[in-house]
């Protein structure tokens, strides 16, 4: 069997590659928050599962998922949530690589 070769480059590759992220609710106080649901992120969409199972979601970007998921569970008490970027390099002042984007 032949290897296959690429011309890009692997910077090229992983700069196509899809952003992964969590969407994160606050509830209560603020003092307690879990995650909802976990995605990805193309340039053109973003796809969102929860993690309770049961709820897949397609949107335009994970800022608009985060708004769904903000209104949809606000019944049940959820004060704010934030999509919080995973495995990325993120300034020495953000702990253990992720970068919250509250909007």
């Amino acid at each position: 069997m032949g290897r296959r070769t690429s011309s890009r480059s692997p910077d090229s590759t992983f700069a196509d590659a899809p952003r992964l992220f969590a969407i994160v609710e606050e509830y209560g106080e603020a003092e307690d928050a879990r995650v909802a649901g976990y995605g990805l992120a193309y340039p053109d969409r973003a796809e969102v599962g929860s993690v309770e199972g049961g709820f897949r979601l397609s949107s335009e970007s994970a800022e608009s998922a985060r708004m769904v998921f903000e209104i949809s569970s606000r019944s049940a008490g959820t004060r704010r949530a934030h999509v919080v970027w995973l495995g990325e390099t993120a300034a020495p002042s953000v702990a253990g690589g992720m970068e919250i984007c509250d909007r």
